[in-house]
């Protein structure tokens, strides 16, 4: 089970010039517990600012592919939402030489 409120609150808020993106700052992100979490968060936050029309796009595909598997659970006979968990291990160990 996930517990969301014990996550990295990333915002994307709207500005007259386009969008702002941030973290709202919490004493468990500089935990060794929420290191790893607090490292994804700003690596998003990175990525919208550096390159916002790749992470639009991303964005739009995850709505497609939201509808496409809300689809296949309710044909499944399931209709709950569920989060991605993600073991981020293995893709570190690639990067690390």
């Amino acid at each position: 089970m996930v517990n969301f409120t014990k996550g990295i609150k990333l915002f994307v808020s709207p500005t007259e010039e386009g969008f702002a993106c941030g973290v709202i700052k919490e004493d468990w992100m500089y935990t060794e517990e929420g290191y790893i979490c607090s490292v994804i968060a700003r690596g998003m936050m990175k990525l919208a600012c550096d390159s916002p029309q790749d992470v639009f796009d991303k964005g739009l595909e995850g709505f497609e592919d939201d509808l496409r598997y809300k689809k296949e659970r309710e044909n499944n006979g399931h209709d709950s939402e569920g989060a991605e968990i993600i073991d981020l291990v293995p893709f570190l160990n690639k990067n690390v030489h």
